[in-house]
């Protein structure tokens, strides 16, 4: 077996889904035709940055297809978007943050791996008691499979979070009206909130034609700042696209001391775009506050009273 590499699909949003999917199929021909092997491959269910849904069912079944072990990251995963069909989609390997959307303390994920292919994953981190060498026997009393014999004792992690899994779930069905009523609440959030936004931004909100990718909590709304490649004149109230990163944290910094609030601001496609969540805990009033905050402080960006 020789090194491992990577290769990465480059996607620029918006995109739809069957075009993310033709990228994939034609990347692994690529490496194919080099002579190599795809092994195995990751992707999202939902992107942290710019925050748009992933096809990621899909791109399962183009892996089971091609014949490529398919991990999925869903970071954004539970208690954001639907995933009572797991199980019919069969990924080879799932891994889910509880953490983000489920409500639970740090850290909490849950760990999906059909049984085929348990017998993959040789050790936790850091390998503890239930480790056991391929050559040894199962002599338990106890007959565990080795899967969950390595995940069942982790000696040097804290437990606390996974017993609020129960509490979690039991606040969102009985006081959040469940799961359904949650998702459908914060997508309707995000997306009507993204556009006023928006609006007050005099911008425009990350879509695609299908509206597929916004099938989310998240909402990608432009900033009202210019970026100018090499060569092209930079007018008034504009920048140079080596700028955008450093102008990407400073509006970080400004809002988080001037009005306690932390956005996730990202360049993408040579524009910054701030991401914004919908929320049970948040109402469209919220998103009307803090584009009115935004409008204000790209302005003085813009006018040079906030020195970049």
């Amino acid at each position: 077996m020789g090194p491992l590499r990577a290769r990465s699909v480059v996607l620029e949003y918006p995109v739809e889904d069957e075009e993310v999917v033709r990228r994939f199929r034609e990347m692994v021909e690529v490496v194919r035709s080099e002579g190599l092997n795809v092994k195995i491959a990751m992707f999202d269910t939902v992107l942290t940055f710019p925050g748009v849904r992933m096809p990621w069912e899909e791109l399962v079944g183009a892996c089971r297809e091609l014949g490529v072990l398919s991990l999925i990251d869903g970071a954004h995963g539970i208690g954001h978007i639907d995933l009572k069909h797991l199980g019919k989609v069969s990924p080879d390997f799932f891994i889910s943050n509880c953490h983000k959307w489920l409500y639970t303390p740090r850290g909490c994920a849950v760990f999906y791996v059909p049984f085929r292919n348990q017998h993959l994953i040789r050790t936790c981190l850091p390998t503890s008691h239930g480790y056991r060498p391929p050559s040894e026997p199962n002599t338990s009393l106890i007959q565990k499979s080795d899967f969950v014999m390595l995940f069942e004792f982790v000696a040097t992690i804290g437990y606390s979070p996974y017993c609020c899994i129960p509490a979690a779930l039991k606040f969102r069905n009985e006081i959040c009206s469940g799961e359904e009523a949650i998702r459908s609440y914060s997508w309707n959030l995000a997306s009507k909130g993204g556009t006023r936004v928006a609006e007050i931004l005099g911008t425009e909100t990350m879509v695609n034609q299908s509206g597929s990718m916004n099938k989310c909590c998240f909402t990608n709304v432009r900033l009202p700042l210019t970026f100018k490649a090499d060569g092209e004149p930079i007018g008034k109230g504009e920048f140079s696209i080596h700028y955008a990163s450093r102008i990407g944290v400073l509006v970080n910094a400004v809002a988080f001391q001037e009005f306690d609030t932390y956005l996730q601001i990202g360049l993408h496609r040579g524009v910054l775009w701030v991401r914004l969540s919908g929320q049970i805990y948040l109402e469209f009033e919220d998103f009307e506050w803090i584009g009115v905050k935004l409008e204000d402080l790209c302005r003085r960006i813009r006018e040079g009273t906030i020195k970049i």
